[in-house]
Parts: structure tokens; sequence; C-alpha cells
């Protein structure tokens, strides 16, 4: 914006210039009241204003171009047109991207609260059928159902916490993706456990659920300190370190 300001203020001072040497080479290029505005200093300050005023279209008529001064005059109000519309069309597009950058910063923070918060309900999801599945050799069909439902989203958040370590644009505090991988790591060891008792083997595991966990152990293979793209804090890479030997532990069952 600065630098499209500065061409246009060139331009003026550029086009002033050239009317007052138009002025010196051949007199009445620049008329005022039937007289030539002059060679001197005076002169230099018509042409100077003359030059503003038709760079900005404004004109208001008290000097009047002449001759050739006629064609500079009409390119410089087409170039001071073009330009200062450049400017005004900056500043507007200046506004519309820190109004962007404030959407994204929301959406960013809402996607951030959604998979803290979908984290907490699949835990707490796996812990209830947890609880079915005490006291019994054979789970209830209830609870192999939650465990498909709990596994999808699992999965579904697991593809988000992924993105945000392969594909930082805007990554999260290093305090807020700790969180974020604590909580993670706490699902899979309570999906771990829960994986003896309903269906746990391979073989026994429905349709669902077999893709869910295929799904879950390729995407947290990807989840290491190593792997990642990005170099993080030592804490970090702990976490990422766990969540990949559990993504080798759901593959031994």
């Amino acid at each position: 914006m600065a630098e499209l300001f500065n061409f246009w203020m060139a331009i003026v001072a550029g086009c002033g210039l050239a009317y007052w040497l138009l002025e010196r080479a051949a007199p009445l290029s620049l008329a005022s009241g039937g007289a030539g505005v002059g060679t001197g200093g005076w002169g230099l300050v018509s042409a100077m204003y003359f030059s503003a005023v038709t760079a900005t279209s404004v004109g208001y008529g008290d000097i009047v171009p002449t001759g050739i001064a006629r064609l500079l005059a009409v390119a410089e109000s087409m170039a001071g047109l073009i330009l200062f519309g450049c400017v005004v069309s900056k500043f507007v597009s200046r506004r519309q991207e820190q109004l962007i950058d404030n959407i994204h910063h929301i959406a960013f923070e809402e996607r951030l609260g959604r998979v803290r918060t979908n984290l907490l309900l699949v835990r707490a999801e796996l812990q209830a059928t947890a609880r079915l599945c005490e006291g019994r050799e054979i789970a209830p069909p209830e609870a192999v159902a939650r465990v498909e439902s709990a596994a999808m989203v699992f999965v579904g958040e697991l593809h988000a916490v992924h993105d945000l370590l392969y594909r930082p644009q805007q990554a999260p505090e290093e305090a807020v993706l700790e969180g974020l991988l604590a909580g993670v790591t706490s699902v899979f060891r309570e999906f771990l456990e829960l994986l003896t008792c309903v269906q746990a083997r391979r073989a026994e595991r429905t349709a669902p659920l077999a893709a869910s966990t295929a799904a879950m152990a390729r995407l947290a293979r990807d989840i290491c300190g190593d792997c990642v793209p990005r170099e993080y804090a030592p804490a970090l890479r702990t976490w990422m370190d766990q969540i990949q030997r559990m993504a080798g532990d759901v593959e031994q069952i």
C-alpha cells in the first residue's frame, strides 16, 4: 500500500515537473486567466498544483492545459485514477484480510474445542461401556454397538489431531496440543482395555469395529516424535511416542 501511494505521488510530482518544462519550452502550455503560469518558482508550484488536481480528477478549471500538455493531462488523470483506486482497494482488502483472519482464528478455536469435547465424550462412553461388561463373560450387544460408535468418533478426532501435526497452517499453543495428545492417549488406553472384553479378538470383531480399529492404528502410527514434520518440545514428543506404541498394541490384539 505504501509503495502504491509513493508511486502515485511520484506520478504527480513527475507530471508537475513535465508541465513546468513544457511551459518553459512552449509558453501557454498551462494557461491561467489567458496567461501562462510562468517559468519561475510560482510557475513550478502552479504546475504541481495542476498535476495534483488532474491526478485526482478534481479539475477546478482555473488552470487549463493546451497543446501537447492536454495529452499528458489525459494520461496522468487515467494513471492517477487507476493507482488511487488501487490504494483504496488495498485499504479495503487489508480490512477484509483482518476480518478473514479473525474468522479463521475463531473457527480454529472452535475446532480445537470440539476435539477436546469429543475426546472427553468418547472416554466417558468407553468407561460406561466397560461397566456394562463387568462380571460378564460375553459382552451384551448394547456394549458392542456403543464401542463401534465410540470408535468411529475417535477415528474422526484422530484425523483432526493428525492434521494439526502434519498440516500446521495454524498450529495451536504447545499447552493446548499437549492436552489434546494426552486426551488421545487416555482414550487409547480405555479403548485397549475395552477390546479385551468386547469381542476383542480381531477375528471376532464386527465390520465397523474392524474398520475403525484399522484406521485408528494407521493414523496413530504416523504420530511420533520423529515422524511429524515439525520439531516439538520433549514433553509433546513423549505423548506422540506413546500414541504410536498404542497403535501397535491395537494391531496385536
